[in-house]
């Protein structure tokens, strides 16, 4: 009997190490995707606020000019 019990834990621990494989390559796949995301949303946000920058030095130098 003990065999028997030896023998579905190997097996159970085969499965949930091929499950956290899994997980981990789903989560990798995330990751990359979260990172891509935020380049993006990081150079968007950098272009807005050298626009913001340049437009307000533009409205300063016409008053004063």
């Amino acid at each position: 009997m003990s065999f028997a019990l030896d023998y579905q834990a190997h097996n159970k621990a085969i499965e949930v190490e091929a499950d956290l494989k899994t997980h981990e390559a789903v989560c990798a796949e995330r990751y990359l995707g979260i990172n891509a995301r935020l380049k993006r949303l990081e150079l968007i946000l950098l272009g807005s606020a050298g626009t913001l920058i340049l437009l307000l030095l533009n409205i300063v130098l016409k008053l004063n000019g």
